[in-house]
């Protein structure tokens, strides 16, 4: 993959949000936001709400962890997600992508949530003083099992010399490992396969095994689909444009683990 192209751009910036140092908070979200941009306005044109989406922390009961959420509502992204697997396979994707079940459309948002959750940065202990937390704080490098997650994502860009099927057993086996092997978790493993596609054949993407539909291609389908009645009971005061900006984010995010399309120079 080209390191200058928006994706690599944008893959390198999500990568970063997780390594071990002293980050600039701001400078961090500037390059991540900045990436996604570029991506959208490539991508998704005048229609994207990628401007909606940030990088920001959250205090948990185990811990502070940096990640993408919402700027106005102050949600993480994987938070939404977790509500929107149960939602119903839209009208608007079924007929952009036909051969798609629900069982898939349900795999597709869960494994895009612990993508989400991989990328974000290892809980750190929280602040003393609350509501208090530098610009500039130094991280716990990654998990093993987070790392290997990660790793595992971006060989599908970068490692040419792995086979498909050796990368959809790795990233398997690497997702299972940082998530939890859960009834759901393993079943949406399973329907993981990172295969070739389109004409001409584009390089590995992360694609569903039975359909053969990549995962991007899934999710910006659901671009402009109303807010899932599962997703607005626990968030109900999100807004249109912030569920399309998750489901642009999130489509984005998968696209930048992929090669660049045949005939793209960045």
């Amino acid at each position: 993959m080209n390191p200058s192209s928006p994706r690599g751009r944008l893959r390198d910036a999500l990568l970063s949000v997780g390594e071990r140092g002293d980050v600039d908070e701001a400078g961090l979200s500037a390059a991540v936001t900045t990436a996604l941009r570029e991506l959208a306005s490539e991508v998704l044109g005048e229609q994207s709400r990628v401007e909606l989406v940030t990088v920001g922390s959250e205090d948990h009961p185990w811990g502070r962890s940096l990640g993408l959420r919402l700027a106005d509502y102050d949600v993480e992204l994987p938070d939404v997600l977790l509500y929107a697997d149960q939602s119903d396979l839209p009208p608007q994707v079924q007929e952009s992508c036909p051969t798609l079940c629900q069982e898939e459309w349900e795999a597709v948002l869960l494994v895009s949530k612990l993508i989400f959750m991989g990328l974000q940065s290892e809980p750190e202990p929280v602040s003393d003083v609350a509501g208090h937390h530098p610009q500039v704080t130094p991280r716990l490098p990654r998990s093993v099992a987070r790392e290997q997650f990660c790793q595992a994502l971006a060989a599908i860009p970068e490692r040419a010399d792995l086979h498909q099927d050796e990368l959809t057993a790795q990233l398997r086996a690497a997702l299972l490992n940082f998530a939890s092997e859960t009834p759901d978790n393993k079943d949406a493993a399973q329907r993981i396969a990172v295969q070739q596609t389109g004409e001409p054949r584009q390089g590995p993407r992360l694609c569903l095994g039975r359909s053969g539909l990549a995962f991007a291609e899934v999710v910006l389908s659901a671009g402009g689909c109303p807010v899932p009645s599962c997703v607005l009971e626990e968030f109900p005061d999100l807004t249109q444009d912030e569920w399309n900006a998750v489901i642009h984010v999130t489509g984005l995010t998968l696209m930048a683990f992929e090669p660049e399309p045949a005939g793209d120079v960045g």
